[in-house]
């Protein structure tokens, strides 16, 4: 069967979308290794998790550097290089544009197929600190790179509209689905764990992800701060932590967690009434979000409220799972906390949401699609 080599540029801790694409390659026979990117995490440098091994490269940074990470990335795409030499892989799996110039160099120089798996737009991602041209160069790239990869997976419908324009064959969606059963807890461990938050007949609505400066959370901890009838779990790392800690350290119904690992989500989630998710509607990724919130907060039989844009947008209307918001405004989300408050209309929520989960929304449907990919790609072998 056909190794693969998967590239990452963070430190896999682990990172959700390619955890679990991984665990679906090597249930389906592909020995799956990840080869990602360690900025001072501090992480193991070999690691094996769930049968997945894991190599980590060690070369300090940050995130968001702006024009000074192109050094680092330059730096980092000869270690992938390096160790890629050594590796009897057949597949070099390129998560992100970050890594496809690595995938692409493997093509043609030792013969290997490259796939390339797009999270995010990546030049469309690019903020403030990176000069335009070297944004428009990312651009240039782009449009002339993924359409040299052996194949494409794209997370939403835009997305692969967007590449197809560019001249890509038959991008395949593999949308960021979870399972049902991974979300789904017996109520003495959903009680359990509330107590253990201290939370008691509280409206429980949680956001657990990047707090980058793209992420609307103010909105939200300002209506928590004058209304102790709802409790907030707020969890993750970013720019915005410090406005969120603030916020915990003046009321009790709002809680901090900092970094929450990838396996302790599920019940997070499962425990919450509804999932939040406030963007930047001017972010020029908004039209291509499919947020992996979206899509817990389906398996999990939870309200969502999101953005009346993107991937978002379309699932929210169509599915009448939650509430999407044109802005997020204090006045907007006080509005949306109300609705929720009415517990018919939040049953409601809850009810189509599952349903959705079951129906299309879940991972064994995207994982049909990822093998499909790459039985087409390896001609079944």
């Amino acid at each position: 069967m056909n190794k693969i080599a998967m590239l990452l540029t963070n430190a896999f801790m682990p990172d959700p979308r390619p955890f679990m694409e991984a665990l679906s390659l090597s249930k389906a026979g592909y020995p799956v290794k990840i080869l990602c990117w360690d900025r001072g995490e501090g992480l193991p440098g070999r690691e094996l998790i769930n049968g997945i091994e894991i190599e980590r490269i060690r070369l300090k940074s940050t995130h968001g550097a702006g024009n000074g990470q192109a050094f680092f990335l330059a730096i980092l795409w000869l270690k992938m290089l390096w160790r890629l030499r050594k590796e009897k892989c057949d597949i070099v799996y390129c998560h992100d544009f970050d890594t496809l110039p690595v995938g692409i160099l493997m093509k043609f120089f030792a013969h290997k197929k490259t796939v390339f798996d797009s999270h995010e737009v990546y030049s469309k991602m690019l903020g403030a600190k990176v000069f335009a041209p070297l944004k428009a160069f990312v651009g240039w790239m782009e449009k002339r790179l993924i359409g040299l990869s052996d194949a494409v997976i794209v997370t939403c419908e835009n997305m692969g509209q967007l590449y197809s324009s560019y001249g890509v064959r038959a991008p395949e969606i593999v949308g960021n689905w979870k399972n049902v059963e991974n979300f789904t807890f017996p109520p003495s461990v959903l009680e359990e764990e509330k107590a253990r938050l201290g939370i008691k007949n509280e409206l429980v609505i949680s956001y657990i992800g990047n707090l980058g400066p793209e992420r609307i959370i103010e909105p939200l901890l300002e209506a928590a701060l004058e209304d102790s009838s709802i409790f907030l779990i707020i969890g993750g790392d970013g720019p915005k932590a410090a406005i969120v800690r603030n916020a915990a350290g003046r009321r009790a119904n709002i809680i901090y967690l900092g970094h929450v690992r990838y396996e302790k989500l599920p019940l997070l989630t499962a425990l919450s009434d509804a999932v939040y998710y406030g963007y930047e509607r001017s972010h020029s990724m908004s039209e291509f979000n499919a947020p992996n919130k979206l899509f817990e907060a389906l398996a999990a039989g939870r309200a969502f409220v999101g953005g009346d844009f993107g991937q978002m947008g379309k699932v929210l209307k169509e599915e009448l799972c939650g509430i999407a918001l044109d802005r997020f405004t204090v006045e907007s989300v006080k509005n949306a906390i109300a609705v929720l408050k009415d517990k018919g209309r939040l049953e409601g929520f809850k009810s189509k949401a599952m349903e959705a989960a079951l129906k299309k929304y879940n991972w064994h449907i995207a994982e049909k699609r990822l093998l499909k990919k790459m039985s087409e790609l390896t001609g079944g072998a």
